[in-house]
C-alpha cells in the first residue's frame, strides 16, 4: 500500500481507498479487501491502494489523478451482514431503495470530501463506494463471517472493475 502524499508523476488509473480500523472487528473490512487485493494489484503502476481513516483532505490526495476511485468501507444500513453495497459517490444522499442512508462513522468524511472536490473541480471521472455491510462493530480483531463473505464478494467485484479499467487505458 502506498501513502496519499506520494508526488502525482504518473498517477494511476485507479485508486482503492480502504477506510476503516482493523481493530473494530467489522469496521476493518476494508483493510482485509486491499489486503486480498494486494497480491494481484500492489504492484502494478496503474493501480493504487490506499488504506485511510477518512479524513476528507487525506481522501482527495489520495485519489488525486486517478481517472477512476473506489472507496470501501463497513457500513450499517439495517441488511443482512456481508451485503455489498454499490454506490456512485456523488449520490451519497439517495443510496438505497428504502430511503435510508448507508450508516458507518466515515460516510460523514467522504461526504465533505466529495462536496469539497466539487468546488474545487478535483472529482474523478468515476468515484465509487463499495459499502460492506457488518454486524460486530466492538472491540478486537477479525471480521465476522457475514463480514467475510462481503469481503470476498468485494475483492471479486473490484478484481473484474480493476482489470477492466487498466485495460481501458
Amino acid at each position: 500500500m502506498t501513502a496519499p502524499d506520494v508526488p502525482n508523476v504518473g498517477a494511476p488509473v485507479v485508486t482503492v481507498i480502504g477506510i476503516g480500523n482493523p481493530y473494530r472487528r467489522d469496521d476493518g473490512a476494508a483493510s482485509a479487501v486491499l489486503g486480498r487485493l494486494a497480491p494481484r494489484w500492489g504492484g502494478d503502476s496503474r493501480v493504487r491502494l490506499v488504506e485511510l481513516d477518512g479524513e476528507s483532505a487525506r481522501l482527495m490526495q489520495a485519489w488525486e489523478g486517478s481517472r477512476v476511485v473506489w472507496i470501501v468501507d463497513a457500513v450499517r444500513s439495517g441488511r443482512p451482514s456481508g451485503s455489498v453495497h454499490e454506490v456512485d459517490a456523488r449520490h451519497l444522499a439517495d443510496l438505497d431503495d428504502t430511503g435510508k442512508r448507508l450508516g458507518g462513522g466515515h460516510l460523514m468524511g467522504l461526504g465533505e470530501a466529495v462536496e469539497l472536490a466539487r468546488v474545487l473541480d478535483r472529482l474523478p471521472a468515476e468515484l465509487r463506494i463499495l459499502g460492506i455491510e457488518g454486524d460486530d462493530f466492538g472491540d478486537g480483531e477479525g471480521l465476522s463471517a457475514g463480514a467475510s463473505a462481503g469481503v470476498a464478494h468485494a475483492v471479486e467485484l473490484l478484481s473484474d472493475a480493476l482489470a477492466s479499467a487498466v485495460q481501458s487505458r
